[in-house]
């Protein structure tokens, strides 16, 4: 994240075998934090997702407190509910697994947000 509140999120779809199905990334503006953008990342990446696979889907994320928020295990500001609500609303249309990684397996989703 920028100091004038500017980020990016990157979204990569890997089919069973690890293969790239597509890699997407999105500018985010006024982002107030580290979460905001891994929760921009988590929501825009499952609506992808759903669009581009029929099957159950497998959501990575390197940030234990955006994989819980999407869960309901975790409490988050208020200011970012409308996020947590919008992939709350993806949950209901597909399977989704949440997956903690470690950051060093998250580097390509990191290098296309630069």
């Amino acid at each position: 994240m920028q100091e004038d509140g500017s980020a990016a999120a990157g979204m990569i779809l890997r089919n069973h075998e690890g293969g790239v199905i597509f890699a997407a990334y999105r500018c985010i503006f006024n982002c107030n934090d580290a979460l905001e953008a891994e929760l921009h990342a988590i929501m825009q990446g499952m609506a992808l997702a759903l669009q581009h696979s029929s099957l159950p889907i497998v959501v990575q994320s390197d940030s234990s407190t955006a994989l819980a928020a999407m869960t309901g295990d975790s409490f988050v500001q208020v200011c970012l509910w409308a996020l947590v609500l919008e992939i709350k609303r993806h949950l209901q249309d597909r399977e989704f697994v949440p997956s903690k990684i470690k950051r060093e397996q998250n580097r390509v989703a990191h290098r296309l947000a630069l």
